[in-house]
């Protein structure tokens, strides 16, 4: 686990990822200026990280 959160803590658009107890085991934040650009994030940088089995993304509009 801890190796991949280092990768999900490295990525560009993550503004903050930190490892967390309970029902999952990593919680991270990414910005960007739209949805294109969390899903960019998401789908072809955070998922694809090795140890990554399943996301859960909460999208917050601001």
């Amino acid at each position: 686990m801890e190796d991949a959160y280092k990768e999900v803590k490295a990525q560009k658009r993550v503004r903050e990822a930190q490892m967390i107890t309970g029902p999952y085991d990593i919680m991270a934040i990414a910005e960007a200026d739209d949805i294109t650009g969390v899903t960019d994030v998401l789908m072809t940088k955070i998922r694809e990280i090795d140890g990554i089995e399943d996301t859960t993304t909460c999208i917050f509009i601001e």
